[in-house]
Order: structure tokens, then C-alpha cells, then sequence
């Protein structure tokens, strides 16, 4: 799956900070457990050993620790203390509440990929520990920029290969034509029956199989690509905004600016004012 359907539908990503804080353990602690939604930890004292799905891995001071929902895991500090932070949240496009598997692996990260994103968060888990004002604002703030650093790290190859053993992303990898298509062709009318053609699938199977990978119904996936693709029109400033409503295949102005407000909460006029 591309990443750059993260970019393109971000208005649409969720993200819960369900719960967050600070653990510490002596030497000998071992913890056995699975997690209902995401959780990271950073490595704030000592080193933490840990196993999942038969793989084992170390995390120092500073690295940090992402886990996938429902995976079990083992980890352990053998022969010192030690502590980290951590942050158990949801993140969903739509209704597919599981997309980061797409994206990051479970595992340990070395803080040399996130050490500025990583630092940022460390202080901004400090200010919130002190009850400093506006703290959780800014642990949101700073955890949000962190997601988009790990967002935008590869996934290593040992683990792309164990992600495309999957069936989720074996599906992702054939709606990449159709994702394509429609970034092609959004000023003209598209409708399911014609992706599902392209597809070869049935039109009711493909509408199960697009909202079940994409988190969203073919028609309003379009709709949302057709409306951010307006607001970058209307940022470039180069046509009106009849020009902008034609040229993406709406019949009208009217119908246009009433689906820009209803997305973008404001007019297509009025937004053009505020750039």
C-alpha cells in the first residue's frame, strides 16, 4: 500500500491517546501480555529484552518499542532496572482501524531514525508528569509528529515479506491499479460498476473489498480525493471557483461549494479569501 494514501486522506485519520504514562521495574521483571489497541514505549533507563511471533530483540535507552493490537509479547529486564514511558492509542482511516499494520512493524526502532521526534516527546512527557498547562496538548502534538516520522521509515525487508504473507496487504496490493485510476481520471464521473470491471470483480464484492481494505466506500473515497483535490486548486489561486467545480466533474457551482462546506467545513468561496 502506498503511503501516500496517508497524506492524501489524512483529514480522515483518527488518533486516540487512550492512555499514557510512566513504568519502572527492577532487575528480574518479565511481563507477558497482548494489548487491545497500539501501544509504543520509550526506553527511558536500561535495556528491555522482548519476544513476539518467535522473533526476540533488545531496546536501549532511547529506542522505542511499537506493538500491534492482539499480538502477544514477552519482555523482560534481566540484570538491571529499568523504565520507560509509554502511550497505548488508536489510529483509524474510516472504518479500518487496524491501517498502521500497514505501515509499521512491531518491534524495537533504534532512536538513531526518531532521535529529534523522540526528543521532543520525551520533553513534552516531562511538562505533562510536572502539570504544566496546555502538557497534554503538546504530548498529542509532539506523539502525532513521532507517528508521521515512523509513517515515513521503510519497512526492513524481513518484515515486508512476512506483511505480504498477509492477506490484507496481498488485497492493498491489488487496489493499487484502481487507487491510480481514480487519481487519474476524479473530474470524471466514476462509479463502482466501472472499478469493479477494471477489477474483475463483481460490483458487490468489489464494494466489500474496497471499504474492508480502504476503510471507506468506493463512492466516498472518490468524493474525499475530489475535495482535497479542490482545495489544492483553490490554494494554487490560478482558476475560480466555477472553473475548479467543472473542471472535477461536478454539475454545477452550487452542488460543489454545498460538498466542499459539508468536507472542509467552509466554503470553496470563502476559503479562497483566508490563502
Amino acid at each position: 500500500m502506498e503511503r501516500s494514501i496517508l497524506d492524501r486522506l489524512g483529514d480522515d485519520a483518527e488518533l486516540k491517546l487512550n492512555n499514557y504514562g510512566y513504568a519502572s521495574h527492577e532487575a528480574g521483571w518479565v511481563e507477558r501480555k497482548r494489548h487491545p489497541d497500539y501501544d509504543v514505549w520509550m526506553i527511558t533507563e536500561g535495556e528491555v529484552s522482548l519476544g513476539f511471533a518467535g522473533r526476540t530483540a533488545a531496546a536501549r535507552e532511547g529506542d522505542l518499542v511499537f506493538f500491534h493490537p492482539e499480538i502477544a509479547y514477552t519482555a523482560r529486564c534481566d540484570q538491571s532496572s529499568c523504565s520507560h514511558l509509554f502511550i497505548h492509542f488508536d489510529f483509524s482511516l474510516g472504518e479500518r482501524d487496524n491501517i498502521l499494520h500497514e505501515f509499521v512493524s512491531m518491534g524495537v526502532i533504534s532512536n538513531r531514525l526518531v532521535q529529534e521526534e523522540a526528543g521532543m516527546l520525551r520533553q513534552a512527557f516531562q511538562a505533562y508528569r510536572e502539570n504544566k498547562p496546555m502538557a497534554s496538548l503538546l504530548l498529542r502534538g509532539y506523539f502525532l509528529a513521532l507517528l508521521a516520522r515512523l509513517l515515513a521509515i521503510p519497512i526492513p525487508d524481513h518484515d515486508e515479506a512476512s506483511r505480504k504473507s498477509q492477506g490484507s496487504s496481498r488485497a492493498l496490493a491489488r487496489l493499487q491499479p484502481i487507487l491510480h485510476y481514480i487519481d487519474e481520471h476524479v473530474g470524471e464521473p466514476i462509479t463502482a460498476e466501472r472499478l469493479a470491471e477494471r477489477i474483475g470483480m463483481s460490483p458487490k464484492y468489489f464494494y466489500t473489498f474496497f471499504k474492508a481494505n480502504i476503510g471507506f466506500t468506493p463512492q466516498h473515497y472518490i468524493t474525499r480525493i475530489r475535495l482535497n483535490r479542490a482545495r489544492e486548486l483553490l490554494l494554487e489561486g490560478e482558476r475560480s471557483v466555477k472553473e475548479i467545480a467543472y473542471q472535477l466533474g461536478y454539475p454545477d457551482p452550487y452542488t460543489f461549494s454545498k460538498q466542499f462546506k459539508r468536507y472542509h467545513h467552509m466554503s470553496p468561496s470563502r476559503f479562497s479569501e483566508h490563502t
